[in-house]
């Protein structure tokens, strides 16, 4: 995947170098991953306020780290308007549940007083705009992307959403689990309708599911939602006539965008329809809606009748959880989501030391090298074809660790005591410094993700690779590790990412970055015999009774697992010692250990791009010849793949 979450390599991250994890009684020419992770999946159980467990909780070891520095902040003085004070302020008033439940509804009134004032479609548009960065409407901007076709130039992202349930099929299929989950929602619109006073509660969550399920049906489906093939710049003019339905105007206006602004509609078919729903459906049934959206949304700010109502939705019937996450864990991770550039100055000074970015940005470096080489080869590529991919690994950015320079919240207005108006007015604050940037030059020294996220990304259009401070440490990297240990895991991890150039999203992207066809035809129908082997192979995956796989969903992911495997292996292999190279094959698998809930299970196979953890450990290792060699695989090993049945990608 690219562009960050939405067509971003987005790498969730659940591994460790615990020898202690290895299962002793299996082989891994058997299974890899329960070679690597077997002893401590058996000893270890979920938390009833998790909804996954993870082998290394990286999030949890950085939030651990934030919150000394939070603490720490508390020692000195913090001057009035500084990034300190500013910091504690909405750390504290987060976690002051007595005083958010001392103020009740009244923080939410006046924004459900906007809604209930909402008396024309233009008057609709205009509320909408004015909410981007608070919740995500049913067309909502994501901002801080270069343009497609010109790559110097910002351009705001145009995308369908507005769902309560986590995808479409949630709303479509009339599967079992779909409909207790359906059933789950309704139960939890109708608390929320009730609990704001809403007098005919149950009729208003009926028909909030349905406006739902209307935008549901419009969607496109996950696996074909993020092609960038499909994108269409359109200013004002143009969406007007391309969607009509929406005052566009009234809602880019109260967005915030420059007058004249284009914005790059992601899914166009989307925008088509729900726009036509704007215009089709009550009034009244919008302002309901949204009602319900909003509440739903800052729930976790609000009383404890409407925190209880939002975990047993979100967080038992959809994530599995049977407790809530503690408060003082999320206090963390809403910290870091409004302030996230001041907590990681304050952090890289104590966890993230010079010499262990410059280790890894000299680990980058032979890996790209190795990939220059390796691009030569790339099987579903002629000749020249090959040529343009090398001049794309030879201009390609790593960046390690943090951005060049720290946002300023100078702006933001941050309150002692007000967690409703912290959380949206920081949320519409980081909207407003996005939306202010559309149409112009790329800020190429800012990041659009945190450092201190535990993951990574590949942007195609800015041909740069983000590897986070938050990952970079044990157990993916780690400076008392061997290489072995390293390369198979920070060195298939920066593998993966550099294949993201590569799969169905960055092969629409040339080396500088301009989104152009540079493939030629054959070149495209063996990339697409290529992923149809891995599509087939991946759908036949049962992960739980009658739940499958979605092989076209996780094609890209699963060919960078492929390529970023086969690429790390290749960049050790320069310098590896034999007696290490099982290191390599172990440090890749306890990646991926993790234990999920079904219910979790189920919501990730239905909108994850990634596939299940056993399978992104073991299908690209059986594809990998120096597997075979390293562990004597032999006809009959579970883990065994004839070599002419294996995938090479380079």
């Amino acid at each position: 995947m690219t562009l960050r979450p939405l067509l971003l390599a987005s790498l969730i991250i659940s591994s460790l170098f615990l020898p202690a994890a290895a299962e002793p009684g299996v082989r891994p020419q058997d299974d890899l991953y329960l070679a690597a992770n077997g002893a401590w999946l058996a000893r270890t159980a979920i938390p009833a306020n998790r909804s996954e467990v993870y082998a290394a909780d990286l999030p949890l070891v950085v939030n651990a780290r934030v919150r000394g520095l939070v603490e720490g902040l508390r020692r000195q003085p913090q001057a009035p308007g500084s990034i300190g004070r500013k910091l504690l302020d909405f750390h504290d008033s987060y976690l002051d549940l007595v005083a958010i439940e001392r103020a009740g509804l009244a923080p939410v009134l006046p924004p459900l007083a906007q809604i209930d004032a909402i008396d024309s479609p233009a008057a609709l548009a205009r509320w909408q705009g004015g909410i981007q960065g608070v919740l995500k409407t049913p067309l909502w901007f994501w901002g801080g992307f270069a343009d497609f076709k010109d790559p110097g130039i910002n351009r705001a992202l145009l995308m369908q959403g507005g769902l309560g349930l986590p995808d479409r099929d949630y709303y479509l299929k009339d599967e079992a689990r779909m409909l207790e989950a359906r059933a789950a929602y309704l139960a939890y619109l109708t608390t929320l309708a009730r609990l704001a006073g809403d007098p005919a509660p149950g009729d208003t969550a009926q028909r909030v599911l349905a406006l739902e399920t209307k935008l549901a049906a419009a969607h496109l489906p996950a696996a074909e939602a993020m092609n960038p093939a499909r994108v269409r710049t359109l200013d004002v003019a143009a969406l007007a006539l391309a969607a009509p339905g929406l005052d566009w105007q009234a809602f880019l206006a109260a967005a915030g965008f420059p007058d004249g602004a284009a914005v790059n509609v992601v899914q166009p078919e989307a925008a088509l329809a729900s726009a036509r729903l704007m215009a089709e459906l009550p009034l009244a049934d919008w302002k309901r809606y949204f009602r319900l959206r909003l509440l739903d949304s800052m729930a976790p700010v609000l009383p404890a009748a409407l925190r209880a109502a939002h975990f047993a939705f979100h967080g038992k019937a959809i994530g599995g959880q049977v407790a809530p996450t503690p408060r003082a864990e999320t206090a963390i991770d809403v910290l870091t989501g409004a302030l996230g550039d001041g907590l990681s100055a304050l952090y890289m000074a104590s966890y993230f030391p010079p010499e262990q970015k410059a280790r890894v940005e000299r680990m980058a470096a032979r890996i790209l090298a190795a990939a220059h080489e390796a691009a030569g080869r790339i099987a579903w590529m002629d000749a020249a074809t090959r040529r343009e991919a090398q001049a794309k690994i030879a201009r390609t950015t790593m960046r390690v660790g943090y951005p060049a320079r720290w946002r300023d919240y100078g702006t933001l207005d941050v309150r002692a005591g007000d967690a409703f108006g912290n959380r949206l007015r920081a949320r519409r604050h980081e909207w407003l410094r996005l939306a202010a940037q559309s149409g112009k030059p790329v800020e190429r020294d800012l990041w659009t993700m945190s450092p201190l996220e535990p993951n990574a990304y590949y942007d195609p259009v800015l041909n740069e690779i983000n590897l986070p401070a938050g990952i970079l440490q044990a157990p993916f990297f780690d400076a008392a590790a061997s290489d072995a240990a390293n390369y198979g895991g920070i060195g298939a991890l920066i593998g993966h990412e550099i294949s993201h150039a590569f799969d169905t999203t960055g092969s629409q992207f040339d080396s500088r970055g301009a989104q152009r066809d540079w493939w030629t035809a054959a070149d495209h129908a063996a990339f697409r015999a290529f992923g149809a082997t891995l599509v087939a192979r991946f759908d036949a995956e049962e992960v739980l009774p009658g739940a499958r796989v979605n092989g076209k969903l996780t094609l890209p992911e699963n060919i960078a697992d492929l390529m970023g495997l086969q690429l790390a292996w290749q960049a050790y292999s320069k310098e590896a010692r034999p007696d290490e190279a099982p290191q390599f094959f172990l440090a890749y698998a306890r990646q991926w250990a993790v234990k999920r809930r079904d219910e979790r299970m189920l919501q990730l196979l239905a909108s994850d791009p990634h596939a299940p953890a056993v399978l992104r450990a073991n299908r690209p290792a059986m594809q990998l010849d120096a597997f075979h060699d390293t562990f004597a695989t032999r006809p009959g090993d579970p883990m065994y793949l004839a070599p002419a049945q294996r995938l090479r990608a380079w």
